[in-house]
């Protein structure tokens, strides 16, 4: 039985939750510290973006600002989440020649949320693995999860929700009319579940950690050793917070580009900025969700943006793909079936899970559904 590293940090702010596997991971990546497991909460609320998402686009901005509620975007892929004190999160970070950091994305999370399974059906709950990335009681999620490859090594975040404030939660997120909020947290009360749902009561944070902790170690066969973050990964903490703490990396690839959101308006799906020039907005349902904001002038790619909830490595593939897709007329990229997007992924993209290159095609395509019903045909 190999020995693996146990961090339990307790409680902490959500800049150093979403830093500190980072800072870890470049450690472990290097063999300076053995693979490890982290246990945290929040010690505030705030909103946790997924790497490849467009925080306009799916956080009502105002509603934050207004409740000092932070906006964090986060190194690995996903969805939009609002945390707070009622989670217990775990981070799993494996040195990437380990057995399971060799894992295909899907199997990845296969793997390491069985110890998350098997730690609900402790408590009698009939807990079982989702694909993608979810582990469902009676079909409602019960813990989300993430997963990138940073520094050498694979991480794994995901949480266990003691409850769950679904009035909350709806309203960090964007809708396209505010009449929908009602209804979405109807739709969130059904679909999301905590253990004081199931339980009727909300176990303590020791025992919570403790049945976690008996879990890793039973499903993955190891031993966790109690353990300290070292002054290495302490500075590589501060110097990652400070970096998340940034504009640059909160809208990400959004710089630049910004004219493409300044005419954004929730529900309006095409912008005309002259004859033959427009900026169309998609969603693209698939196993993931993929948001497209695409400029077009005279049926020629002009700029792009592919957002949404799914996972893909490397994490910086995604500006690539953008760039290349540019400077073709839309109906080439969509008539070709995709061998360009097909080339151009294979070329870049290691590892996805939510994102393929018919994805993308086919959200394409509903650009073109999109533009042909306001009339407009290229």
């Amino acid at each position: 039985m190999s020995k693996w590293r146990l961090l339990n940090l307790g409680s902490i702010d959500g800049y150093t939750i979403q830093a500190v596997y980072e800072a870890i991971a470049s450690s472990v990546g290097r063999g300076l510290t053995p693979n490890t497991v982290v246990f945290c909460y929040p010690s505030h609320p705030y909103v946790c973006v997924g790497v490849h998402q467009v925080v306009e686009l799916e956080v009502d901005v105002e509603y934050c600002t207004s409740k000092n509620i932070p906006i964090i975007r986060r190194q690995v892929g996903g969805g939009t989440v609002y945390l707070d004190e009622w989670q217990q999160f775990y981070h799993v970070i494996i040195r990437s020649d380990d057995p399971l950091a060799r894992l295909g994305i899907e199997d990845f999370f296969r793997e390491l949320l069985k110890p998350v399974v098997k730690f609900y059906r402790s408590y009698g709950l009939p807990a079982m693995y989702k694909p993608v990335n979810d582990v469902v009681i009676n079909g409602r999620k019960a813990s989300g999860n993430g997963a990138a490859k940073l520094h050498n090594s694979m991480v794994l975040i995901g949480n266990v929700i003691l409850d769950f404030n679904a009035e909350e939660a709806s309203k960090i997120l964007r809708v396209p009319d505010i009449k929908l909020r009602d209804k979405l947290v109807k739709s969130m009360k059904e679909w999301v579940t905590s253990l004081k749902n199931e339980l009727g009561y909300t176990p303590s944070r020791e025992e919570v950690v403790e049945r976690l902790k008996e879990s890793f170690e039973s499903e993955l066969n190891v031993d966790l050793v109690e353990s300290y973050l070292t002054p290495e990964e302490l500075s590589e903490l501060d110097r990652v917070r400070q970096y998340i703490s940034s504009r640059e990396w909160l809208y990400g690839d959004l710089l630049g580009k910004e004219y493409l959101m300044m005419r954004y308006v929730p529900g309006q799906r095409v912008v005309k900025i002259r004859e033959g020039h427009y900026i169309v907005y998609v969603d693209y349902r698939s196993s993931k969700t993929i948001r497209l904001i695409v400029e077009l002038e005279d049926g020629v790619l002009r700029n792009i943006i592919i957002s949404g909830d799914f996972f893909i490595q490397p994490i910086n593939s995604l500006p690539t793909i953008e760039k290349e897709l540019t400077g073709y007329k839309l109906n080439e990229l969509i008539s070709s079936r995709s061998s360009l997007i097909s080339e151009v992924f294979k070329r870049y993209v290691l590892n996805s899970s939510g994102i393929s290159p018919e994805d993308i095609v086919n959200a394409l395509n509903k650009v073109v559904e999109v533009l042909n019903t306001y009339g407009i045909y290229f």
